[in-house]
């Protein structure tokens, strides 16, 4: 090229603000004579881009995460991605070169999961260190837009340094966070939101990870914070996913590494509906929906002072034992996750005697209410396998506030409408019989196993307290012994009237799933409201007590 051609570039480079190799590409396409010529030159142009800078390459392999497109790839199904503003490129980025800021950092487009439609976009650490721009955030906001109006799950992925400095000073602001947060607020509901932080994820993005309605990070690679860490400490310390995320809530699903993160998100979303307007995919898991476990006959102590494993009695009733679980490391006293019974989706929630005898804290009844009314919005039923002796006796949750929290679970599990059934496996005291609702809570089916024990408390711990003046004014303690016999009989006969009473069937424990199976045939059509009410008064929606 001679000197004159060269200042040409040079001083329309300079004119347009744009690197001198864009100004090459595009006096190429509008100088080539044939469409192929003219392809050529997009095709070269979106090859660099799709391969990256292969240093900022291995520094990402280097630290054991994936690429932006190599974390796409391997969520969509092979071949399915369709990648939308790929020669983006930065108003500002203030990184010296910028040829290096070639779609602004962000990954778009669109692909499927087991051949479902699914709605993507991927933060690149290797482009400006995934930092948010104007164009950044614009094309996050333009794929969110295209996920709600084609009523298709949206999966984000962060993996960004945060907000762009030299680019946040002329946000418009509708290319801002605050735009996404927006939209985030408007799919609520609407469509299944997931968010995948596999790296750091600051400040205003944290945000906008936890308003979707899972949240997934990975071990030693992902945190997560809102504000800045305090000197001496890090990000990764701050925010870190196993030691802070997972345990206080922010964390649904923690991933060992990418590859396990992708694959897990994969698995969540083939359980859930596309949208609001759609049932939960059925499908064909190939196990016997009669089939019945002898081991359920003594999986459950008749002891309520003993402990059994409800993840072990879950993996004798769902298909194939399957169950992905929600937010495991946190409240552990409860259970929540999806699973399949004869091939549908159903949101699972279950006491965990292993963990404070199975009580509800302050804790425990957000993560149920959370998880019953995302099952709700997407019309996915709910069943309860209740061992739970009411709620956790303690000053301190008292102090932190367990009625308004209790009384949001209950609200929570009364007003949803999709089909839900409860199973009393054992403890069914106090108020675990509003955190696991029976008919009086709006309650389709309430069935129990004869381990089962209603009421505020155990039959025991009711004439302890019922009896205890009668009982102590007795000196002889062989009488005593008869009178409290005597007392502990008429007790136990009162509690199994409420037995009979609260539950509408007690089963044989074998029959659990193919009950449950059948149960949720006959509700599948179910309805909102009962017929024998009158319709209630129009509203726009509950109101929460914080």
């Amino acid at each position: 090229m001679t000197e004159e051609g060269k200042h040409r570039l040079e001083n329309l480079a300079r004119q347009f603000g744009v690197p001198v190799e864009y100004v090459e590409t595009v006096l190429g396409i509008r100088e080539a004579r044939t469409m192929q010529e003219k392809l050529d030159f997009f095709q070269k142009e979106q090859l660099g881009i799709e391969l990256g800078n292969p240093q900022a390459v291995k520094q990402q392999h280097d630290k054991g995460k994936l690429t932006a497109r190599e974390r796409v790839d391997k969520l969509l199904d092979p071949g399915s991605f369709q990648e939308l503003d790929l020669l983006r490129r930065p108003y500002e980025c203030g990184y010296p070169g910028e040829e290096t800021g070639r779609g602004d950092g962000v990954v778009t487009g669109f692909g499927t999961i087991d051949g479902r439609p699914v709605t993507v976009w991927s933060q690149d650490a290797t482009v400006m260190g995934g930092t948010v721009g104007t164009v950044h955030a614009r094309k996050i906001i333009r794929t969110m837009e295209n996920a709600l109006q084609s009523r298709t799950p949206i999966v984000g992925i962060f993996d960004s340094e945060g907000i762009r400095a030299h680019d946040a000073i002329q946000y418009p602001d509708f290319y801002s966070p605050g735009a996404m947060a927006y939209f985030q607020t408007l799919a609520s509901g609407v469509i299944p939101k997931i968010s995948l932080v596999m790296g750091p994820c600051t400040g205003e993005m944290a945000l906008i990870a936890n308003l979707s309605d899972f949240v997934f990070m990975v071990r030693n690679t992902s945190f997560m914070h809102l504000a800045s860490p305090p000197p001496g400490i890090d990000g990764q310390t701050l925010g870190d996913a196993w030691k802070v995320q997972a345990r206080v809530g922010p964390c649904d699903v923690l991933a060992d590494t990418d590859e396990d993160c992708l694959a897990k998100c994969r698995q969540l979303v083939s359980l859930l509906p596309s949208n609001n307007l759609e049932l939960p995919p059925r499908v064909d898991t190939g196990d016997d929906p009669n089939r019945r476990e002898e081991e359920l006959l003594e999986i459950v102590p008749i002891n309520t002072a003993k402990p059994f494993s409800m993840y072990r009695l879950i993996s004798l009733i769902t298909d194939k034992g399957d169950f992905f679980e929600i937010k495991r490391h946190f409240a552990q006293n409860l259970i929540t996750g999806f699973a399949r019974f004869g091939g549908n989706p159903v949101g699972l929630l279950a006491s965990n005697p292993q963990f404070k005898g199975g009580c509800m804290n302050i804790d425990a009844a957000d993560k149920m209410s959370r998880f019953v009314r995302f099952c709700d919005a997407f019309n996915i039923p709910l069943i309860w396998l209740a061992d739970s002796p009411a709620f956790l006796p303690a000053i301190e949750e008292e102090r932190r506030g367990l009625i308004r929290h209790g009384s949001r679970m209950v609200m929570a599990n009364s007003e949803a409408t999709v089909p839900r059934i409860t199973v009393s496996v054992r403890k069914h005291f106090g108020g675990g019989r509003l955190s696991f609702p029976g008919p009086f809570l709006g309650s389709d089916v309430s069935i129990a196993w004869p381990t089962v024990e209603p009421g505020l408390m155990s039959a025991e711990g009711a004439v302890g307290i019922m009896y205890r003046k009668e009982l102590s004014a007795i000196e002889d303690e062989t009488v005593r012994k008869e009178r409290h016999n005597e007392r502990l009989e008429e007790m136990r006969w009162c509690l199994d009237m409420l037995i009979r009473e609260s539950n509408e069937k007690i089963i044989d424990p074998r029959d659990t799933r193919p009950f449950l199976i059948e149960a949720l045939k006959w509700l599948r059509n179910r309805q909102d409201g009962s017929l024998t009410s009158k319709e209630l008064p129009p509203r726009k929606h509950e109101n929460f007590r914080m």
